[in-house]
């Protein structure tokens, strides 16, 4: 294997890094990236090592005793030192004035050839361990998988090469290109919902996690239900990752929702010829969609980042329900801290580095709080609250405006809500359908 490592080193990019840090020491401040260990020479990166150690000093006259001493005085760079021919080196220092580079981009241009080099090897062996471990038949599919994708996630992630330090100034003509490049045509922002009056306070963003809480059996799967039948009637990919209901229940919820027949006659098959023709019309229909439903009730966050990460690639993936937030731990400390954990993950690793746009849902306690809240809604772009409305709302706000109510507690994507402020919602549980109803109080909806 030593053959082939040596291959990629650049024997020259190393030399020059020393030398023109023994001239311009202050270049070393543009290669932050540049580790001793990244030189194939050890000798090159013993005196990379000893060069930074005396900057980091304060100490500016890069001579030949200053780097002796400072090579002297730690026991492991003395060690690996044995093993390697070392030049004099008050011959080292006049030699560094034909090999010194007098620009800072010609420095960062070595610095780049020599980390690139050292991923380069690195990898290669990381590539030569994970081969071996493949043969390992005691590794399952999913083992191997988070193996792999957790070695070459630490290895980038080590590698991260960002020498260019920018003036937010010359950030702002990519960031306005960014801004109007997430519009729509019509001048909206990311997936719309639904329902019309949600627009007034967020969409569906890329990069950004709604959350929708409600009480046990009180509708908010339904809710997330809608949205995406909604989605896929706008042709836009969705997976539905569910912790409750298999294939075959949510299945029947679907046919309802789409068809607007209840679930009860689609269950027992007493149907008339005209919804028998709606519902075979609708099972021809979803063949064709660009739409997942996962039964997940104990998938692993690498498992559902790794699916996730699949749709993009097969159907580029853009809405993601998560339905809904749950744990397994009894005691009420850990409890909070695991749904925290899971809130996270969807924030930072689903959305923001897959940049999809994902709802998901909470249950709510009898305290009308969804664990220790304050936990979710530290990731949560948007957290709302799903309800059905009391005896006086009811009675307040008359017939016509609906059953439900939609609040919305938190919103880092736009305007919020006062706590008695509320959306107007009909919900149909028979069918499955949720729409907006007559707003006890109008208010106007963007267009």
């Amino acid at each position: 294997m030593n053959n082939e490592l040596e291959k990629l080193s650049d024997t020259q990019a190393e030399a020059g890094i020393i030398a023109t840090l023994v001239y311009h020491p202050d270049f070393i401040l543009h290669s932050d990236v540049l580790k001793a260990g990244y030189f194939y020479h050890k000798d090159n990166g013993c005196l990379y090592w000893a060069i930074d150690e005396l900057i980091k000093a304060g100490v500016d006259n890069i001579d030949a005793f200053n780097i002796s001493n400072m090579l002297q005085s730690n026991n492991a760079v003395k060690k690996t030192l044995e093993s390697v021919n070392m030049p004099d080196m008050d011959e080292f220092i006049e030699l560094c004035s034909d090999a010194a580079r007098h620009t800072i981009t010609e420095y960062q241009l070595l610095v780049i050839s020599v980390v690139t080099l050292a991923f380069k090897r690195d990898l290669y062996k990381l590539l030569n361990k994970l081969q071996k471990q493949t043969l390992t038949q005691e590794l399952d599919l999913n083992q191997l998988n988070k193996i792999v994708y957790d070695s070459l996630e630490d290895l980038t992630g080590r590698y991260m090469f960002d020498s260019d330090f920018q003036m937010f100034g010359e950030k702002v003509p990519g960031l306005w290109e960014e801004v109007c490049e997430r519009r729509n045509n019509d001048g909206t922002i990311g997936v719309p919902s639904k329902f019309p009056h949600l627009a007034r306070y967020f969409s569906y963003e890329s990069g950004e996690l709604v959350m929708v809480s409600g009480r046990m059996k009180m509708g908010k799967s339904a809710f997330m239900l809608n949205e995406a039948m909604d989605k896929i009637q706008r042709g836009i990919p969705t997976i539905y990752f569910d912790t409750e209901m298999n294939d075959r229940l949510f299945y029947l919820r679907m046919l309802a929702n789409l068809t607007g027949i209840d679930q009860k006659k689609i269950k027992s098959g007493n149907l008339l010829p005209e919804e028998q023709k709606i519902i075979d019309d609708t099972n021809e229909w979803l063949k064709k969609q660009p739409f997942v439903h996962e039964f997940i009730p104990n998938a692993t966050n690498e498992e559902l980042f790794n699916k996730c990460r699949m749709m993009k690639y097969k159907m580029g993936l853009q809405f993601v329900i998560y339905d809904y937030f749950k744990s397994a731990e009894t005691d009420s400390s850990n409890q909070y801290n695991d749904l925290g954990a899971k809130c996270d993950f969807l924030k930072n690793r689903i959305a923001g580095e897959l940049d999809v746009a994902v709802l998901a849902g909470a249950q709510l306690n009898r305290e009308d709080r969804v664990a220790d809240s304050d936990k979710l809604e530290r990731y949560a772009s948007v957290s709302a609250k799903w309800r059905k409305k009391t005896a006086d709302e009811m009675a307040n706000d008359g017939k016509e405006c609906g059953n439900y109510a939609f609040h919305i507690a938190l919103n880092r994507l736009g305007e919020g809500m006062f706590e008695d402020e509320y959306i107007d919602f009909k919900f149909s549980g028979a069918q499955m359908r949720i729409e907006e109803a007559k707003q006890h109080e109008e208010q106007q909806v963007p267009y």
